[in-house]
């Protein structure tokens, strides 16, 4: 019996795809995504890297807020721009722009 590629048998039916990005922010910061991708959306997410953010905890609300987003450009942009408009987070050496070109830059982890 031949066993059959469960993305060829059950179109609906992605598997999970790591990615991971080095990103450098125009100003020098490096912003670090290391995450997973299902179907389009973002799974899991971890963001690290050489920048700050005031107040410190809210990169993990960013990270939480992530989860479940569409990795298309312009989505990604307004929830990042509304998360930083809503938390009055402010970044230190980068931009919400950074953080979503850290994620759309992220290529797949064989």
């Amino acid at each position: 019996m031949k066993v059959q590629n469960p993305e060829t048998a059950h179109p609906a039916f992605k598997m999970m795809v790591r990615r991971t990005s080095d990103y450098k922010a125009p100003g020098g910061k490096l912003v670090r995504v290391r995450m997973e991708e299902k179907n389009g959306e973002i799974e899991t997410i971890r963001i690290s890297g050489d920048f700050f953010l005031v107040p410190e905890d809210q990169l993990s609300k960013l990270e939480k807020m992530l989860i479940g987003a569409p990795l298309k450009a312009r989505e990604l942009k307004l929830l990042v721009d509304r998360f930083f408009v809503a938390t009055r987070v402010k970044g230190l050496g980068v931009s919400p722009d950074d953080f979503v070109q850290a994620v759309l830059t992220a290529t797949v982890v064989e």
